[in-house]
């Protein structure tokens, strides 16, 4: 009996690793303008000779016409039942037709799709992105066949080669980002994601050396299935006499395992080698859910009572400081209201502060999508509202400063002249015979000078004029 259940056991595993997930990717080198011919059928036929022999689960093709050659391809493809899970068409600024993606596959689709690449300011990559989902085992598998920028060059090597180099990066980042984009609107985590097709770049050549597209992948988690090999088992391009035979042709892959290296099939059918893999695809994991946290029961009673009685004592000590400041001061049984000047009628400084809403910085005009991406899209947003608080915060800050130094000037000559009113009535009301003699000239001297003024200026709040 337990040999019966071991060896039922080993069945199961050698069916489990029995079932890798193949992937061929190749660039056909079709010419996109050029009208289909008799060679060109003749060629495709010798194509799909050559894909039936690999027997790949997804094929990942570059530099195909069109949709129409694709069909006609994967009817070829006998015994097995391939279907065009999608096929771009792609153009340049003129309108003329770009060298394609596609992705055939004889598994089940889920959904696919193809996207230009976005432009960054005046880098604008040509070409873009076909994605496919696709169901294998119990999961889905993303692919995507792309075709980054080649390598062509004008009268200025140099600075054509960088430009080059830029929008490959470009393209890097963006497909990375729509892998992780995809991913966050699935249920459950994708099984694998594969990246394959023309990457047109080699950090082994001195010109590549600084480039970081294929640094950018593995720093997003993807492995290369070309990793580690020698050159001579990586060669997807023949120099045929005038380059280096060289790598430009990849597969990267995402939570899951290659089986071995990469087969590489000598071919005349294209200046490009079909590269196939073998992947060993993990079971998909459902997306984590977040546990529900009840929040703390905070107690808000005592924080209410204290910032209650806070508020309480703030309003009337503001409202004992303003009746001190301009109620009158009691001279024997006259009232000097007429010795001191309110500011400004009681008008509050901040009156006068007006926040016109900054030209360009409404609530509509920032959330507009002007960048490339929604990172920099919210950093440029919040650039902008950065800016507009600066020149509101300096505007307010020139305003309070004109209108604060007047009132400071005015509060300084009110409370000098309220002192000296409060001593002078300090003074007329303490008794004669307390006073010593300097003190009774000094207050014989102030009540001449009252019956000096006006009856009625003293009792305005006009100041008085001889």
């Amino acid at each position: 009996m337990r040999r019966l259940i071991a060896l039922l056991f080993l069945l199961g595993v050698s069916r489990i690793h029995a079932e890798p997930l193949r992937v061929t990717t190749w660039n056909l080198n079709f010419s996109p303008q050029a009208p289909v011919s008799e060679a060109d059928e003749k060629r495709l036929a010798n194509i799909a000779s050559v894909l039936n022999s690999l027997k790949a689960d997804v094929i990942l093709l570059q530099e195909v016409p069109d949709r129409q050659a694709c069909e006609r391809l994967a009817a070829l493809l006998k015994p097995s039942h391939y279907q065009t899970a999608t096929c771009s068409a792609f153009t340049d600024l003129s309108g003329r037709h770009l060298p394609q993606v596609a992705v055939l596959t004889r598994k089940p689709v889920a959904a696919a799709w193809t996207e230009p690449w976005k432009p960054e300011g005046l880098i604008a990559p040509p070409g873009g992105l076909a994605f496919a989902a696709i169901r294998h085992e119990t999961g889905l598998v993303i692919v995507y066949s792309v075709q980054l920028k080649n390598n062509a060059t004008s009268g200025d090597f140099e600075r054509d080669t960088q430009i080059n180099i830029l929008k490959r990066e470009l393209s890097a980042a963006q497909l990375i980002q729509h892998a992780g984009s995809i991913e966050a609107r699935l249920t459950n985590l994708a099984a694998a994601i594969i990246i394959a097709g023309s990457l047109y770049t080699n950090p082994e050549e001195p010109q590549f050396v600084s480039e970081n597209t294929l640094r950018l992948l593995e720093q997003a988690g993807f492995k290369n299935a070309s990793d580690g090999g020698p050159l001579k088992n990586r060669v997807t391009r023949r120099g045929a006499g005038k380059y280096a035979d060289t790598t430009l042709d990849y597969v990267f892959a995402k939570r899951a395992n290659f089986l071995g290296n990469p087969n590489i099939l000598a071919s005349e059918l294209s200046g490009h080698l079909p590269v196939t893999c073998d992947l060993v695809v993990k079971p998909a994991a459902s997306v984590p859910e977040t546990p529900s946290v009840n929040p703390p029961v905070i107690h808000w009673r005592l924080p209410s009572l204290t910032l209650a009685a806070l508020l309480l004592i703030s309003i009337g000590w503001w409202f004992a400081s303003r009746k001190k400041f301009f109620s009158p001061v009691p001279v024997a049984d006259a009232n000097p209201r007429g010795l001191l000047s309110s500011p400004a009628e009681g008008k509050s400084l901040l009156a006068d502060l007006d926040f016109p809403e900054e030209k360009g910085t409404t609530v509509s005009n920032l959330e507009k999508d002007t960048a490339t991406s929604p990172a920099q899209s919210q950093i440029q947003s919040l650039k902008k509202r950065a800016l507009a608080a600066e020149q509101r915060a300096a505007r307010a800050t020139e305003m309070v400063r004109k209108g604060l130094i007047p009132h400071l000037a005015r509060l300084m000559k009110d409370t000098l002249f309220y002192g000296v009113a409060s001593q002078r009535a300090h003074l007329l009301k303490m008794p004669n015979d307390a006073l010593p003699n300097s003190k009774k000239r000094s207050r014989t001297r102030i009540r001449s000078i009252a019956s000096c003024w006006p009856r009625e200026s003293r009792w305005s709040n006009k100041p008085w004029r001889p």
